[in-house]
């Protein structure tokens, strides 16, 4: 079968495929009796005591037939590609179809014994099981172990070395062939193992998530949505975005405690999307970034060759990307950050020590030691301290959320803004121990944090204490902090790579031991779940 309208069959063992169960008898059946059995249109009422009350229910009105913008540049998963679990390419048959929208991820299970102690090579006996049939490649677009490791099932394409293997072909999906009726314009994961009677362990079901909230981001689906689907026979139902086996056919897959398990599971991934990309990156000195969480490598200078002396760093609004900052105003763009202009070929009176992205992700700020600005894109230029004599030179600086002012703080904690950026107080009159190396707004604009080199916080405004560094003692002085896109935390990063997190912060790796002289942390950092 090519996928059009074949089923998949359970492999269990060594690859003895035993197909599908007769609900009627209760005898089992060969795979090619269980399709011709399938063959009809009502092959669903002549088995309806096997669906699950979804299933018999989604042929009713949708609930909600909702579509989202799709994100195609979503942060993959790690993935182990069919080379890397031994996939024998030479037995898989040509004939693959592309389907140019997904609107549905059916789960599944495998019903291959639990706890294998070679994963991969259960991989590999469902995989030839499949060809040994009426398949032309394993039946799923995906496999997930119980270690959470996310295995690449049906052939697309050759993928170039670097490229992320996403089961599609020029934008298009490879069809699987893992759902009778119902294998056009949906994906299918299975879950490795046989789970009728308890949940795979927690790190698989995560992997599942994280796949899940992937696929849907890359191809606009709603995790918590329904639709209308029209079947490969012509008929037409309502299904849920996502859904168990069972929901579209008499059998037992993907289990009762998975498929009790997806409507949980639909609002945990519609929360992480909405959330958005949840991670932040580390920079060094030397231009060396390391991502954490779901945000991706975007690249760095040391893999390209540069050398260079970096500052500090801005992530892009959307989590896609960042800019590398040097001390000459020298600009490096990965990912969805685009380059709009440098100071690197400008003369200038004092070094630049930070910058701040606009809202759009469409332009930047630059603002040197003495405070001078300098705006590129679509950013605006609403004063600057340039022309003033300060106590301190100016050491950060953070943007508005509407990207109509800023400010700009010195190592004393002074606290300059402009535009429609508000003072809400500085500690530019007290006598700290340590200076002041970075600050951090507010989503709401209504306040700010300060940060010392010796982790102390000083908060302003709405921004709220969630605890300090200086507790933790850290080996080395911190030199950035990064607030949570609630408001409601935030990271503090010391020169060594270590990562401290306070209130609703989530604690996603640090780089020390990884990175030598770290100088700045941007990304999307999200709340504890």
């Amino acid at each position: 079968m090519n996928g059009s309208d074949g089923d998949c069959s359970a492999c269990r063992g060594s690859g003895a495929g035993p197909g599908e169960t007769d609900v009627r008898t209760g005898a089992r059946l060969s795979r090619r009796a269980a399709l011709r059995l399938g063959g009809a249109a009502g092959v669903a009422a002549a088995v309806s005591s096997r669906l699950s009350p979804l299933g018999a229910l989604a042929r009713g009105r949708a609930s909600r037939e909702t579509r989202i913008e799709p994100v195609p540049d979503w942060p993959a998963p790690p993935i182990v590609t069919r080379a890397q679990w031994g996939a024998d390419e030479s037995i898989r048959e040509a004939g693959q179809i592309y389907d140019p929208v997904v609107e549905k991820i059916v789960v599944h299970h495998t019903v291959t014994p639990n706890h294998p102690t070679d994963p991969a090579a259960t991989v590999r006996s469902v995989y030839n099981y499949h060809v040994s049939g009426e398949y032309i490649d394993v039946a799923y677009n995906w496999l997930i172990d119980e270690q959470g490791r996310i295995y690449e099932g049906r052939w697309a394409r050759d993928y170039p070395g670097g490229v992320t293997h996403t089961g599609e072909r020029r934008s298009r999906q490879v069809r699987g062939g893992h759902a009778y009726l119902h294998n056009s314009r949906t994906i299918g994961i299975a879950m490795l193992g046989t789970w009728t009677t308890t949940l795979p362990p927690q790190p698989a079901i995560d992997a599942l998530e994280t796949l899940i909230a992937w696929k849907c981001a890359r191809w606009g689906i709603d995790p918590r949505g329904s639709s209308s689907y029209l079947r490969s026979d012509g008929v037409v139902e309502y299904l849920p975005n996502i859904i168990g086996h069972r929901d579209v056919r008499a059998t037992t897959c993907p289990g009762d405690p998975i498929l009790g398990m997806l409507p949980g599971l639909r609002d945990t991934v519609a929360a992480g999307m909405k959330r958005g990309r949840n991670g932040y990156w580390i920079v060094s000195s030397a231009g060396g970034v390391i991502p954490f969480g779901d945000l991706a490598d975007r690249g760095d200078l040391v893999r390209l060759g540069v050398r260079g002396s970096i500052v500090g760093m801005a992530a892009h609004p959307g989590g896609r990307g960042y800019w590398l900052l040097g001390s000459d105003g020298g600009i490096f763009a990965f990912g969805a950050a685009r380059f709009f202009g440098s100071t690197g070929g400008m003369r200038l009176d004092r070094p630049v020590v930070g910058m701040a992205a606009t809202p759009s992700g469409k332009g930047y700020w630059l603002v040197a030691s003495d405070g001078g600005i300098f705006s590129f894109g679509d950013a605006r230029f609403f004063g600057s301290t340039g022309g003033m004599r300060l106590d301190r030179p100016v050491v950060g600086m953070a943007a508005t959320p509407s990207g109509k002012g800023y400010w700009l703080v010195a190592s004393d904690g002074g606290i300059f803004s402009f535009g429609d950026a508000r003072f809400f107080g500085s500690t530019g009159g007290m006598r700290l121990d340590r200076p002041v190396v970075g600050m951090a707004a507010t989503p709401s604009g209504k306040g700010y944090w300060l940060v010392a080199s010796d982790g102390g916080i000083f908060t302003f405004g709405k921004a709220r204490f969630h605890g300090s560094a200086q507790t933790h003692h850290p080996n080395a002085p911190v030199v950035d902090i990064l607030a949570t896109t609630t408001g409601d935390g935030y990271a503090i990063l010391s020169g060594d790579g270590g990562v401290y997190t306070f209130g609703d912060a989530r604690y996603l790796g640090a780089s020390a031991g990884r990175l030598r002289d770290a100088v700045g942390i941007g990304g999307l950092l999200g709340p504890r779940a």
